[in-house]
């Protein structure tokens, strides 16, 4: 989800569900702040700063990226950022036939260890 303030939102979610925030972390070159309680991401800045990802609609967390794209080009998916790193591992972003832009994210060891580990 898109927000301007992260703490609020942060804050708000994990009161509400009784989870607490997992992970929280900056990236500062594109002036975001993001931060996860439970399943759910908020990825919060100002309104330029969100422009380029608001078009997102999902994130989802995948075991193996390298075969995560090659199926998405195989399914005909227009690949919209290519793998680069991320503070959590490595990314990309598609837009599936249909038109829903998802982006996948492979987590490194570092980041499943600040959530409690990978799960069974």
């Amino acid at each position: 989800m898109y927000a301007a303030d992260a703490d609020a939102v942060l804050e708000t979610l994990a009161a509400v569900s009784g989870e607490p925030v997992g992970v929280r972390f900056s990236m500062p070159q594109e002036r975001l702040e993001l931060g996860a309680v439970g399943d759910v991401l908020v990825v919060a800045g100002d309104e330029e700063a969100l422009a380029p990802y608001r078009d997102t609609s999902a994130t989802l967390v995948v075991d193996g990226l390298d075969e995560c794209l090659a199926r998405l080009r195989k399914a005909g998916a227009r690949i919209v950022q290519d793998v680069q790193d991320v503070p959590t591992g490595r990314n990309l972003t598609a837009v599936l036939p249909g038109g829903a832009q998802i982006e996948y994210v492979e987590w490194d060891d570092a980041q499943w260890d600040r959530v409690g580990g990978r799960p069974e």
